[in-house]
């Protein structure tokens, strides 16, 4: 069958490809994303301009009526950073003959109307799409991960680099003085450590608490925690021994935090499991402190002025042949941190 692509290509234009991968939710559980993430900005440039909060909050200074202080002397600080995020460029090819295989039992690929093609076009471009944006997400995900942590250090396989430290100071990192895992009691060092963020962030409270993998199991298997679970008044999600390897599980509230063991993993370049976390600790955070920042995409394709402001942006080519199209996807994200001390991380086994 000679199948020209060119024919429908007319039917999905960037802006209808863009607003449709922007509408794909995907499955997987993405907790940092979509916790972390809440708060999105999009830029109408490609740079990110963001300050953020450093050193410690003392109460506001006092003037006499009708004479504000003119100097104020406190250990807080903003800087600002300009930062150009990195680029996520995906494609993902369809050929003639994938959207020929697509079809009803009974329809012979030659006898096709151009509504059966443009209809089994749609469904494959939405297979198409849909594995883009999980990739886009997983790498989203993956940099949240990497800013619990403090730093974004990235090299790809054609030794490009981007790096961005969120100087994350040494007064934000403990060490349980027992093992989760031995005698250590995880209820009571999640209390102590949430007080410890309370005051380095002016009693603002954390909202959320994440476990590594093996945190999170050292946290389920613990006697404590079990009569924890038993006592009046305690909210859980979930009520397990043991949690699902490679998944974020929800576990309960504690003193108002969402409570997550996380345990999921990605496989890196030597085809290795990789875990998002430690997975040796805690991490407590509160969410209204993360902001998930996108850097506006510069291309033709966009319009004039060529720039779109979107979470991703998506258009096709058809090949010189017509015989075969290319869906792109492209995103520029990167999580910022509006506090230095916004994240509270400690070592538990």
């Amino acid at each position: 069958m000679d199948f020209d692509i060119s024919e429908i290509l007319g039917t999905l234009s960037p802006l209808t490809l863009t607003t449709a991968i922007n509408l794909i939710k995907t499955d997987e559980p993405f907790i940092l994303k979509s916790r972390l993430g809440k708060n999105v900005i999009r830029m109408l440039d490609d740079i990110c301009v963001f300050e953020v909060e450093e050193g410690s909050y003392n109460l506001a200074p006092v003037g006499f009526p009708n004479d504000p202080p003119s100097l104020v002397n406190i250990s807080r600080k903003r800087k600002r950073y300009s930062v150009v995020p990195p680029q996520i460029f995906l494609r993902d090819r369809i050929t003639a003959s994938e959207v020929n295989k697509i079809r009803t039992a009974s329809q012979n690929p030659i006898n096709m109307t151009r509504q059966d093609k443009a209809t089994a076009y749609d469904q494959i471009v939405a297979v198409k799409q849909t594995g883009l944006r999980r990739l886009i997400d997983r790498r989203v995900e993956w940099f949240f991960a990497q800013a619990l942590n403090g730093k974004i250090d990235y090299t790809s396989d054609e030794g490009r680099q981007f790096t961005f430290d969120y100087n994350l100071p040494e007064a934000t990192k403990f060490t349980a003085s027992d093992a989760w895992d031995k005698s250590g009691n995880p209820i009571h060092h999640l209390r102590q450590l949430a007080k410890q963020f309370k005051a380095l962030n002016n009693q603002l409270a954390p909202d959320l608490i994440i476990m590594g993998g093996k945190a999170g199991d050292a946290f389920m298997n613990s006697e404590h925690v079990e009569g924890w679970m038993k006592s009046p008044g305690v909210q859980l999600f979930q009520n397990k021994t043991e949690l699902a390897k490679g998944e974020a599980q929800p576990i309960g509230i504690l003193q108002g935090a969402e409570l997550f063991e996380y345990s999921a993993t990605y496989e890196n370049a030597a085809h290795k499991a990789v875990p998002y976390l430690d997975e040796d600790y805690v991490y407590l955070t509160n969410s209204t402190l993360w902001r998930l920042f996108y850097g506006a995409i510069s291309d033709f394709d966009a319009g004039n002025p060529p720039l779109v402001a979107r979470d991703i942006f998506s258009k096709s080519k058809a090949s010189e042949d017509g015989k075969a199209l290319d869906i792109f996807a492209e995103s520029h994200p990167l999580p910022v941190i509006v506090s230095n001390l916004g994240v509270v991380k400690a070592k538990v086994l």
